[in-house]
């Protein structure tokens, strides 16, 4: 018998060691929006929002006096209402918690009304799973091949890339009729649900919700864009069932909101009623209600 406590003991350490995370990030909420604290190129306390809508990340072209940077090429950017060009730096080196990333390519973009000093993309979460906990106020880095984390409770979504946009199948119901679809996640932007332009015209949805008002917008390539506020009676997301939500409706010709492969994004105010594992090595994502379910929607 002694033996047997013996090996079981053995094994429970083993798995508490293996879900030790690499790294613990304290993250606070400002405007529903999720934002970190990163050291780059030895500056330290640099703001940054982190955005699972960003396949790049970005330094504000505002805030480049405090962070040392080399400007050696300019590329395209495409925001979500077009689509513009803005320089870009390489060679950087970011350290956020204990883990430090060299050779980072920063998009120079420059953000007029916000207080940011960058944005935290895809591009730095990978090569990990990344764990997102609202009841602390902790995104938490695992080994991408962890295979023992405790996922009581959360809800297995197969997780699609889309033109390398993380995204899921949702279902939004109207009037007792059902519009299914990929549905991107986009921790980046402060809304609730945004619909793309091309779903929400060859559906009518301006005319099938009632409209409740008007919200302005700026993209990442500068617009600055109006849209119609509408009330969805219920979302389908990861088996759960949420109701009265206001959503936007793009009329963007240009830009991520024009797609027409995804139906729409979830914005933050949405996505922070989940706490969240993205395993994007395997594929999946993992939701789980949290304590913010019944906070207001704005």
């Amino acid at each position: 018998m002694k033996y047997i406590v013996a090996f079981l003991t053995l094994l429970l350490c083993i798995a508490a060691s293996a879900q030790k995370p690499i790294s613990v990030l304290p993250f606070f909420l400002e405007n529903n929006s999720v934002y970190v604290y990163c050291k780059v190129n030895k500056t330290d306390s640099i703001k940054f929002l982190f955005d699972t809508g960003a396949d790049g990340s970005v330094i504000n072209s505002n805030s480049k006096k405090k962070i040392p940077l080399k400007i050696d090429g300019k590329s395209e950017n495409r925001g979500s209402n077009g689509v513009n060009t803005v320089d870009y730096s390489s060679h950087n080196t970011i350290q956020f918690g204990d883990i430090e990333k060299k050779e980072i390519r920063f998009t120079l973009i420059p953000y007029e009304s916000v207080r940011f000093d960058g944005v935290f993309g895809t591009d730095l979460m990978k090569g990990n799973l990344i764990e997102i906990d609202y009841h602390r106020n902790e995104i938490r880095f695992y080994d991408e091949d962890d295979l023992l984390m405790d996922l009581t409770g959360y809800e297995k979504v197969k997780l699609h890339m889309i033109d390398n946009y993380p995204a899921v199948e949702s279902i939004i119901m109207v009037n007792d009729k059902e519009y299914s679809g990929f549905f991107g996640l986009d921790s980046g932007a402060d809304d609730v649900l945004t619909i793309a332009s091309p779903f929400a015209n060859k559906n009518v949805l301006v005319t099938a919700m009632k409209t409740i008002g008007k919200a302005t917008a700026q993209g990442s390539d500068g617009s600055v864009y109006e849209m119609p506020v509408v009330l969805c009676p219920a979302v389908q997301f990861a088996q759960k069932y949420l109701y009265n939500l206001p959503v936007t409706l793009s009329g963007s010709t240009e830009g991520i909101d024009s797609t027409e492969k995804m139906v729409g994004f979830f914005g933050n105010q949405f996505l922070k009623r989940f706490n969240t594992v993205i395993d994007f090595k395997n594929g999946f994502i993992y939701f789980k209600l949290n304590k913010n379910l019944y906070s207001e929607f704005n």
